[in-house]
């Protein structure tokens, strides 16, 4: 407690009570922004909106790696950590309420969470698993969302997922769509919340993929009202994408640096004879690689620096002769190393007039190198997820597909989520960064009515 408000509790009990709530609602416009991040993966949505002002209260994550990975870059933050979110009971999360209130956060800004998109997502129909979406449990686990969201009454959430999450079906015989429906009409249950949802592209917004993700915002109406947003109405369509138009999503902005602009300060011209490159050969060459350089307290990697998850693939010489074709035939496979596993592609090396082509998803395996016969490393993973290169992730490189994909048709629902994966999972930085600060401005904007 500040001497001021313990000066102020000292005073007449009547007149203290209106001058401590005056004195909490000016600290409460001036203070750091606070987040509760559900699903949190890796960080990478944490970490976008933690460079723009927001400071994580609480997180939640089931996978151990990734709860790992998220924690070992947030030593300086006092966090609570929950890994699983069905342990976020209403009384629990009262209690933390009381407990960061008595540290400035009086009301929580922000609850992001992209529930598990295993049930929706494209890239998971690689393997046929003999199951309805309805039966498998991890798709049900946006009402968990929606839960915490009426206990802590923040004000805004966003809601991201996969873009399958649009056409999904609950089950072979259903309609195209009614999963999305479901939990649009899920959300829209919070009556408090003006609702608007949003199909972007993270290239639109300065990342150098394409990336496609459904965006749903929820601004609770006092603070819709405050920021003079009062010509949206107050549910979502699910048919109708419109947060951008209305205010609740940033227009698109920034451009995309193309592969070379983004990787080149990597590039080891020696990488055959080694496991891995531990230091950087040169300087960051633009500004796109000097902000990825660019530590928490401002000061730069520089050549000769440590340079860490720059670990090369053991690839066999098949493998290799393979991916040395393809750099020299713009992409072409040879008939007699095609397979049905993987439609492998060559990093583009510049963008055509539509920008960013590729998509990171779990893994790099259908990705070459754009100059060298190798699959990317988990840095360069992770420089298209734009995370910064001082950023760590904990757990195995990479694992076997069924480990990382379980096997809900035996009831296996646990998973491996491998250093790739958690990159191939996570929220672009800059992205979250884009975000976070059209959200900061709404915040300021409800800040300043009196």
């Amino acid at each position: 407690m500040s001497g001021k408000t313990k000066e102020i509790a000292c005073t007449s009990r009547a007149g203290s009570r209106t001058r401590a709530v005056s004195a909490r609602a000016r600290a409460d416009k001036t203070r750091a922004l606070s987040c509760i991040d559900l699903f949190a993966g890796c960080g990478g949505l944490s970490l976008g909106l933690e460079n723009v002002g927001f400071t994580p209260l609480l997180f939640s994550e089931i996978n151990q790696s990734a709860r790992e990975t998220y924690m070992a870059n947030r030593s300086h933050i006092e966090l609570v950590s929950e890994p699983d979110i069905y342990n976020l009971t209403d009384a629990k999360l009262r209690k933390l309420k009381a407990a960061w209130d008595s540290r400035g956060f009086r009301d929580v800004d922000l609850v992001c969470g992209g529930p598990p998109c295993q049930g929706y997502s494209g890239i998971g129909h690689r393997r046929t698993f003999k199951l309805d979406k309805e039966e498998i449990p991890s798709n049900h686990l946006y009402k968990e969302m929606v839960r915490v969201v009426r206990a802590v009454k923040p004000k805004l959430f966003l809601f991201e997922n996969v873009k399958g999450l649009l056409q999904g079906r609950w089950s072979a015989s259903g309609e195209k769509g009614e999963i999305f429906r479901d939990v649009v009409a899920e959300f829209a249950s919070l009556r408090d919340y003006k609702i608007k949802w949003e199909l972007v592209h993270a290239k639109d917004y300065g990342v150098p993929q394409n990336r496609p993700r459904v965006l749903m915002v929820g601004i609770r109406k006092d603070i819709a009202e405050a920021a003079g947003m009062t010509t949206a109405g107050a549910h979502a369509n699910p048919a109708i994408p419109d947060a951008i138009e209305h205010g609740f999503l940033p227009k698109p902005s920034g451009t995309p640096p193309d592969l070379v602009e983004l990787l080149s300060d990597l590039e080891d011209p020696h990488y055959l004879g080694k496991e891995c490159s531990q230091s950087y050969l040169r300087k960051a060459e633009n500004q796109w690689q000097l902000k990825l350089r660019t530590r928490r307290d401002g000061t730069v990697l520089g050549r000769a620096e440590p340079l860490t998850e720059q670990e090369y693939s053991a690839h066999s010489p098949k493998i290799r002769a393979k991916f040395e074709h393809m750099l020299k035939h713009d992409g072409e496979i040879p008939e007699s190393m095609r397979t049905k596993k993987f439609a492998q592609r060559v990093f583009p090396r510049r963008w055509d007039d539509r920008g960013p082509s590729l998509t990171a998803t779990s893994l790099p395996d259908d990705y070459v190198h754009y100059s060298q016969p190798r699959a990317p490393t988990v840095r360069e993973w992770a420089r298209l997820q734009t995370f910064p290169d001082w950023y760590q992730f904990r757990g195995p490189r990479t694992t076997g597909g069924r480990r990382r994909a379980g096997d809900p048709g035996k009831g296996l629902w646990d998973r491996d989520v491998p250093k790739f994966t958690q990159i191939g999972n996570a929220v672009p930085v800059w992205l979250a960064e884009a975000v976070g600060a059209h959200f900061a401005t709404i915040l300021a904007k409800a800040a300043r009515v009196p």
